[in-house]
């Protein structure tokens, strides 16, 4: 091969090392991709020279191999387009043409670099053959080769497009430690007051070092991370209540005001594995006990609610839904007529939880939730088809609930009983940019909540004084209200369309809505949505996303006003396999380099063998 061909294969290997190595704005990635750009560039430029330099009977050789060189370059420039940078410059915000846009292009730069690449390799090698005697019809026809191969090569891009649409995956890894979700970071971040971990394990332990792993992944600042040994600081085990080792000690404070938390992970790995496992969910636990006072939800009781202590219908039982809650250091209370509902919603409620009630409340009980409300309460508003339709509750704040309608679908909807009712449990992963969702809408790809038979929520009249309303979940568009319960679409009074799922609304709180001078903004906060059974112990185990699970999190951070409360809680099942350089660089390089290069080198047998049977 010449300089030429050289200098450009070389190029595009500088460029992958900078896009696949380094990444993101990392300025080994620009260098080494301005560098590429440009050594490839000086390929061809060689490759154009030596054409001009050709005699006329040679030339027509040369601009075959230039040509081909320039389909190659012209994919960096399409390849730029495909980048976040490019499509934001085009204005593409919403995500169906965004989507649109980026599989086009990806998928388009790919193919003109085979088509460029492979042909101008070959005919550079042509060239380099008889570089003093240039024979045009024969790189014409090694251009041709290449091309061919290059285009079979193409083949492959639908089938793995058709592979991550599909996406059937097999993990066949057996362990790892979870990393630390976003949740968790955020909690270690928002730390306002000084917290030790201390980290009991010997140091022969493998488990030491895949706490410790774990914990290096945490930003540093308010948690002090130290390893400890029973056995060699036998006071401070004492002081803080550790009997041996294994532990993750979170203490706060000293002397008579010093908190402590503990984490019990073992020594022995085997033994370990589970915990390990599930690390980060502990660790955000016990972070949340030390770091957060406890507040309180009440639930809403004496109306047909779903409740904890309910029969054994999961679908009206929330006692998963509760055990949740408890995790985030939430005390779990019941409030109704006997606990005072008719008066007053008490001082210490944080968040007011109202699942499906069936009968109407109380006038005086309106009256009590809306007063708490406009005075800065936070409320969830779970109504449910042919339930109560809660207009006292939701009219103040600009939204309602038609009961009279369950939303249904026979395209997509989870099969649970393989009977048309079915078609009421309904899938969604349209999420918008609110705060109530903020991590759905960041998986939107992957996070698919479920409905299991949902009303649609809807908006009425203007939103209160100062107030916002914002649809959060919405349906897919093949969805129709279905008003008789034959779960059937019938036209004209049902029609397909897109209906909200969950609204967010929020204001401005009594006094300071009031104008009362002095008075501190405060604001009060609701979600309301159509459906209570997508929380019950029927539908957060059918989660497989875990959608549903999140939808609470996310919910509960944005109206206690706590950010680290949502996010994402990682443990080994909803960790993807990563390739490391250390651990498995082989897959990186086999994928890159190995698995291309074989092709390539199949291709090339396959032409000589056949260049040999027709000299014969």
């Amino acid at each position: 091969m010449r300089i030429s061909g050289s200098l450009y294969l070389g190029g595009f290997f500088l460029l992958l090392l900078g896009e696949r190595i380094f990444g993101g704005d990392s300025p080994w990635r620009l260098g080494l991709g301005f560098g590429g750009a440009l050594v490839a560039a000086a390929g061809v430029g060689l490759a154009a020279r030596a054409m001009g330099q050709a005699s006329p009977d040679q030339r027509p050789g040369h601009q075959t191999a230039v040509a081909y060189g320039a389909l190659g370059l012209s994919s960096l420039l399409v390849y730029a387009l495909s980048l976040d940078t490019a499509v934001d410059a085009l204005g593409l915000v919403d995500d169906e043409p965004r989507l649109r846009y980026r599989v086009v292009v990806g998928a388009l730069w790919p193919l003109l670099w085979l088509c460029g690449t492979l042909p101008f390799l070959l005919t550079e090698r042509a060239l380099s053959i008889s570089p003093l005697k240039v024979m045009p019809s024969r790189v014409r026809e090694a251009g041709a080769a290449g091309l061919a191969l290059a285009l079979g090569l193409a083949m492959l891009f639908p089938l793995n497009w058709l592979a991550s649409q599909i996406n059937h995956r097999w993990d066949f890894g057996y362990f790892k430690t979870a990393a630390p979700g976003t949740s968790t970071v955020a909690m270690v971040s928002g730390l306002e007051d000084p917290v030790k971990a201390y980290l009991f394990f010997p140091a022969t332990s493998e488990v030491r070092e895949e706490v410790r792993t774990y914990f290096d992944q945490l930003p540093k600042g308010m948690l002090d991370v130290q390893m400890a040994d029973h056995a060699v600081e036998p006071e401070l085990a004492k002081e803080l209540q550790v009997r041996d080792n294994g532990y993750i000690v979170f203490a706060k404070g000293e002397g008579e005001d010093l908190q402590t938390e503990k984490v019990k992970i073992g020594t022995d790995f085997d033994d370990a594995r589970r915990m390990l496992k599930k690390i980060d969910e502990e660790v955000r636990e016990a972070l949340l006990r030390i770091a957060r006072d406890k507040r309180t939800v009440y639930f809403t009781v004496g109306h047909g609610e779903l409740y904890w202590g309910a029969g054994d219908d999961p679908a009206q039982k929330i006692s998963n839904l509760r055990t949740v809650l408890q995790s985030m250091n939430f005390k779990v209370k019941e409030l109704g007529l006997a606990q005072g509902l008719a008066s007053a919603v008490p001082e210490d409620a944080t968040v007011l939880v109202i699942a499906g009630p069936t009968s109407a409340f109380d006038p005086a009980e309106e009256a009590a939730i809306d007063a708490w409300r406009r005075n800065g309460g936070a409320l969830l508003v779970l109504a449910e088809p042919g339930g109560a339709a809660l207009a006292g509750v939701l009219g103040p704040m600009g939204v309602g609930v038609e009961v009279d309608k369950t939303l249904a679908s026979d395209e997509n909807y989870v099969p649970r009983t393989n009977q048309i009712l079915d078609r009421g449990n309904i899938v969604t992963n349209k999420y918008s940019t609110h705060p109530s969702v903020t991590t759905l809408t960041r998986n939107s790809k992957t996070a698919v909540f479920i409905d299991v038979g949902a009303a649609p929520v809807v908006e009425l009249g203007e939103v209160p004084k100062d107030g916002k309303r914002t649809a959060t979940i919405r349906t897919l568009a093949e969805v129709w209200g279905d008003l008789d319960g034959d779960y059937q679409l019938d036209e004209p009074t049902e029609k397909r369309q897109t209906w909200n799922l969950a609204v967010a609304v929020s204001g401005v709180a009594a006094p300071a809505a009031e104008g009362v001078e002095g008075a501190e903004p405060r604001e009060w906060r609701a979600v309301v949505m159509g459906d209570a059974t997508w929380a019950s112990n029927l539908a957060l185990p059918l989660d497989p996303t875990k959608a549903n699970l999140q939808a609470v999190l996310d919910a509960m951070g944005w109206l206690a006003e706590d950010a680290a409360l949502a996010g994402t809680i990682n443990n080994e099942e909803d960790v993807k396999i990563e390739h490391t350089k250390e651990g498995q660089g082989w897959v990186f390089w086999g994928s890159t380099l190995v698995v291309p290069l074989g092709l390539f080198s199949l291709g090339m047998v396959r032409i000589r063998l056949r260049r040999k049977g027709g000299a014969a």
